[in-house]
């Protein structure tokens, strides 16, 4: 029986989301660790400094963030098409990283069904990571072009 609940719950929390975070999180979730929670396979060591850049130019450290006119959302400030693109990728990486297709598909859902703000701390590091892209990313955000204050 023990057994049974524990693989459940691994099956639902992807390896390294930690049982406190769920897919989606509503109300405020201010985090200003420079800490990333997602440290997989797109995580950049070196990159993490201007993460923390990015994320505190962007909303303070605000992962429920919004914009002024409401169009960007969440601590990186995505619109609701890259959202929905990032929740596709998020999906292709969980398969990929050995997540269970049927897991993988019901986070990617559930991310696309909701506005990026209400994501998870996990999913919107993550998010970052993968249109990070080792750097390829970075024109997403203007804090990384010239005189935008963060810098590599």
């Amino acid at each position: 029986m023990i057994a049974g609940v524990t693989l459940a719950a691994a099956l639902i929390v992807p390896a390294g989301s930690g049982p406190a975070d769920p897919v989606i999180v509503k109300g405020r979730k201010h985090f200003d660790s420079t800490v990333s929670m997602y440290q997989g396979r797109f995580y950049v060591k070196k990159d993490n400094a201007l993460r923390f850049c990015i994320r505190f130019r962007e909303t303070r450290h605000t992962y429920h963030g919004v914009s002024a006119t409401g169009k960007y959302r969440g601590a990186y400030q995505a619109d609701p098409e890259m959202a929905i693109g990032m929740a596709w990728m998020i999906q292709k990486e969980l398969r990929a990283s050995g997540t269970p297709a049927v897991t993988a598909k019901r986070i990617g859902k559930k991310l696309r069904a909701n506005k990026i703000n209400n994501w998870s701390i996990y999913y919107q590091d993550m998010a970052f990571w993968l249109v990070w892209n080792h750097g390829e990313g970075k024109s997403h955000w203007d804090a990384t072009n010239y005189g935008g204050g963060c810098k590599q």
